[in-house]
């Protein structure tokens, strides 16, 4: 039977696939909190972005009531240097500066305190001018809205009127010319709606402050603030994105599923399969798995189905064996018991040189049989050899001189060669196919040996009668020999066959030799499990 292993390839052990499971089950929610945190930044960068506007407007309108105004002394007001970027022409885009990820969020706004510099009548005049327009804007937009002098004094909005901000940090920034703004806590006097433990929109208000600038002066700020929407509501309105992070995270769990199905539930169950077909004696099953998913599995399926094949292999050699050593044993049994009969019978009436030839009929027989068991004994010994050990050939080439003293015995080799087999198998090998080449009327046999980077190759000639080409396909059968009547047993060949496969190598007959050739190839190293 052919021998099928599993293909190479690169497979995740399994300890690589429970940690990466278990890593991505403990990524998973932090996943899920990442979404949520990236969704709330946009929310706040929106929020921003619409104070921005909304201030703009407010500080345009404010600078132009400025304008208008022509007792207004500029001296008094605080210089800025205004600063044109070639990039974008006259234009001074304000982008957000609250990043949710590494934005300070700073203590709640500290209360207005008494100013100790009044604002102008002019100044208070813009005030009650812009109050109603911050009014109807709050009701659309629902941002608080501040508008300050260039003294920090509140001269617009819903409270605070004629205190003074200017000690609030932001405030002071726009003071000076620069555009800012915090996050800051919110504390609500109604209760916190569902889940916002997962959001800080409802925990937070963003406070922005916006110079108004005329004539390179700052002549009065815009403070405004907004608690960003509530994110789960935000999430409600924005179901798409919701149903598409809900579908990767289903995604992200039939994944996990689908790596525990491939890699370990399913070679499982295949190998469960294959067990219950080799059982039944289904050689077909003995083949390797379509799906071996990790490194461990797929050694552990090589290793049964190795054993499966071994044991298939073993099965049918000793169902072979057996029919022909019956056969063999059966044949000089029947012999002698027929011969035993007759001398019982008629044993009396017989000659002497009758009686002597059934005895020695039963002799010879006897014989064949102690032979036959002899060489049973030697193959169970081939089949199951003491595998370790190191040969130094010279060592047996002396054994084979001294073996057969009137034989002619040469080796040919470019170095001491070390063989990995004990002495005592290595003298059932090749004195097995010495005798084999003497009994085929042989005087000489040369052993050349030959290196790979792996094995060895040990070239057996001989100048015997050789091997008929009928009988080449058969001279490794158990049982088969042209010497029968001779005394020869055809188990020699066989016996040899079996030691060398025992140590993971190979025998063959080299058939268009001019002379009998045999090679015996051995691996220099035997396998690990060997």
């Amino acid at each position: 039977m052919k021998a099928a292993t599993t293909r190479k390839k690169w497979r995740p052990t399994l300890s690589m696939v429970v940690i990466a499971v278990l890593l991505s089950v403990l990524l998973l929610p932090f996943a899920i909190i990442l979404f949520f945190r990236i969704f709330e930044h946009q929310i706040f960068q929106q929020t921003e972005n619409a104070l921005i506007a909304q201030s703009a407007v407010l500080s345009a309108v404010m600078s132009r009531m400025v304008a208008e105004q022509e007792e207004i002394e500029f001296g008094e007001f605080a210089a800025v240097e205004q600063t044109i970027s070639i990039e974008n022409g006259p234009y001074k885009p304000i982008t957000p500066r609250t990043y949710l990820f590494s934005a300070k969020t700073y203590p709640r706004r500290a209360k207005a305190r008494p100013s100790g510099d009044s604002s102008s009548d002019i100044m208070q005049e813009i005030g009650s001018r812009l109050s109603p327009l911050l009014v109807e804007t709050q009701k659309v937009t629902l941002a608080g809205f501040r508008v300050l002098d260039h003294k920090g004094n509140v001269i617009a909005g819903r409270s605070e009127l004629g205190l003074s901000l200017s000690h609030i940090e932001e405030v002071q920034a726009a003071l000076s010319g620069e555009y800012k703004s915090v996050l800051r806590e919110r504390i609500s006097d109604e209760p916190a709606p569902a889940f916002s433990s997962l959001s800080r929109g409802t925990a937070t208000r963003i406070f922005s402050a916006m110079p108004v600038i005329l004539h390179n002066k700052v002549v009065g700020v815009i403070y405004a603030s907004r608690t960003p929407s509530n994110t789960m509501r935000q999430l409600f309105k924005q179901w798409e994105i919701v149903a598409i992070a809900s579908a990767f995270t289903l995604l992200v769990t039939a994944l996990i599923g689908f790596v525990f199905l491939r890699v370990i539930t399913k070679p499982i169950h295949e190998l469960i399969e294959r067990t219950q077909r080799i059982s039944t004696g289904d050689a077909n099953a003995i083949a390797p798995l379509k799906h071996n998913g990790t490194r461990e599995f797929a050694s552990l399926a090589d290793s049964f189905l190795s054993m499966a094949r071994k044991i298939s292999e073993r099965a049918d050699y000793i169902s072979t064996f057996a029919s022909h050593a019956a056969h063999e044993l059966k044949s000089p049994i029947t012999a002698t018991k027929g011969a035993v009969e007759l001398l019982m019978e008629s044993g009396e009436d017989m000659s002497k040189e009758q009686r002597n030839r059934f005895l020695n009929n039963i002799l010879k027989d006897s014989d064949r049989v102690t032979a036959l068991l002899d060489r049973l004994r030697h193959l169970a010994r081939a089949d199951n050899p003491k595998s370790t050990g190191q040969l130094d050939l010279e060592n047996l080439l002396d054994h084979l001189q001294n073996q057969y003293a009137s034989l002619e015995v040469n080796c040919k080799s470019q170095s001491s060669v070390q063989v990995p087999i004990t002495l005592e198998n290595a003298e059932i090998i090749f004195f097995n196919l010495v005798d084999n080449a003497i009994n085929h009327a042989a005087t000489k046999v040369t052993i050349q040996i030959e290196e790979t980077p792996t094995t060895l190759r040990f070239y057996i000639c001989d100048n015997g009668s050789g091997i008929s080409e009928g009988n080449a396909g058969k001279i490794f059968d158990l049982f088969f020999t042209t010497r029968r009547s001779e005394g020869g047993t055809g188990m020699g060949l066989g016996i040899v066959q079996s030691m060398v496969k025992s140590h993971y190598g190979s025998l063959t007959f080299l058939a268009d030799r001019a002379e009998t050739t045999f090679c015996v190839e051995l691996p220099k190293v035997l396998p690990q499990d060997a």
